[in-house]
């Protein structure tokens, strides 16, 4: 058969999985092999993780949707619509949070960029999303009343997949699943030495090892990667060794990991609060930007960024980025000092003191030494500008770029100056 006699379809799937179990991308993983081996045109050409909305009400930690691409021949479309329909999950009607009610959105061509964009940086009313799909040249297969999955699913069939990373997902035998898992850390370590093409393999502030989940999902681990070839080479070094567990299978999954696409401006603006620190150690400013006095929070699990913000005072200018929360606030991602306001003493240490004033327009006094000078300004030396802050690597979004690690730094949209990240 040649290529002008096949057409290739997008699957979306999501909200298969839930916080306490499952995962989508072993759902998705059995579904590509179901339409493959009962299906003789049917071959997969991709499968894409699309990280989304941080603060999407339903969702799990990573809050990803899956997307399978399958060449086929025009004439089997009518069996794989058939086998998704007999295949798609019942929804799960327990009292767990955010109990799955998954859906897959399946079609040919170019889904509308809108559905991945609203759906990486906001928040998507579900009626909305079913109604665009169902004007739309696409479908949604699904066994619920209300299959929330077809909102990260409609995403990842429309995610225009530009900027780019990879994972492999590697997966436990099924026997295993449950049980702790045997991820040896000092192997763990050494791994972005031997494979530079990877990333986020390890916390080195904390020695966490990120690769390997806590949740009992059929996950064994997941390597990220800026090539198909550095992750599956990283994923053969692990498995030759004794001190991993093997995995039961594992795929490759093109994603919107370290895109920032879910912020779409780095902000500059001046403070206009001292910092205040907050339960927790969480510390909140307010900076106006635009004309606007946004209210900024550093999470102490920030790391960097936590402590940046300690540092600043009224008057700095500043640039961030960050996700406004539904509470209005700005959780900051990445911070940075553009222009230190001058922090001025008008009292000069003396025997290891300040020195006092005897009075107005009069001289200033140790009050040990007893030592008089004329009264002068001191300022504080520069604060460290034009460096920008992120958090450690255990507590940075997946969807977020980092600044080291090899990968590039491409800014969102820009409103007025910010600085470059350090080379």
């Amino acid at each position: 058969m040649s290529d002008s006699e096949r057409v290739i379809v997008k699957i979306g799937l999501d909200d298969t999985d839930h916080p306490e179990g499952g995962c989508t991308t072993y759902d998705l993983n059995e579904l590509s092999r179901l339409l493959t081996h009962n299906i003789d045109s049917a071959e997969e050409i991709e499968r894409r993780l699309v990280r989304l909305w941080p603060f999407a009400e339903r969702r799990t930690r990573g809050n990803a949707a899956l997307c399978l691409l399958i060449s086929i021949n025009p004439k089997d479309i009518g069996t794989l619509h058939e086998i998704l329909q007999h295949w798609i999950p019942e929804p799960d009607y327990s009292e767990i949070r955010n109990a799955s009610r998954p859906a897959i959105v399946v079609g040919l061509g170019n889904a509308p960029a809108s559905w991945y964009w609203e759906t990486v940086r906001g928040y998507v009313l579900l009626d909305d999303r079913l109604s665009s799909i169902e004007a739309s040249d696409y479908r949604v297969i699904s066994r619920s009343n209300s299959p929330h999955g077809a909102i990260g699913a409609s995403a990842a069939v429309a995610w225009p997949a530009s900027d780019f990373t990879w994972e492999l997902v590697a997966w436990r035998h099924p026997d295993r699943v449950g049980s702790p898992r045997v991820v040896d850390a000092e192997l763990i370590e050494s791994l972005s030495v031997r494979h530079p093409g990877t990333f986020a393999n390890r916390d080195p502030t904390t020695g966490r090892c990120l690769i390997a989940p806590r949740t009992p999902c059929p996950v064994l681990y997941g390597i990220r990667g800026l090539s198909q070839s550095s992750i599956t080479a990283a994923h053969n070094d692990l498995q030759a060794s004794d001190s991993i567990e093997q995995s039961f299978e594992f795929g490759i999954h093109r994603t919107n990991q370290c895109s920032d696409d879910h912020l779409d401006y780095i902000f500059v603006g001046t403070v206009t609060s001292e910092p205040v620190i907050g339960p927790g150690g969480h510390v909140s400013m307010t900076a106006i930007s635009g004309g606007k006095n946004e209210s900024l929070v550093a999470f102490k699990e920030g790391g960097h960024v936590n402590s940046e913000v300690r540092t600043m005072h009224v008057g700095d200018i500043i640039s961030w980025v960050g996700l406004r929360s539904p509470s209005g606030s700005i959780h900051l991602e990445r911070v940075c000092l553009v222009d230190p306001v001058p922090i001025i003493k008008n009292r000069p240490i003396c025997c290891g003191s300040s020195m006092k004033s005897e009075g107005k327009r009069s001289l200033l006094r140790c009050p040990k030494c007893e030592t008089k000078r004329e009264r002068s300004w001191v300022s504080m030396p520069l604060r460290n500008a034009g460096v920008w802050a992120e958090p450690p690597p255990s507590h940075r979004r997946h969807i977020a770029k980092p600044l080291s690690e090899g990968l590039p730094y491409v800014a969102p949209l820009a409103t007025g100056f910010a600085p470059s990240p350090p080379k």
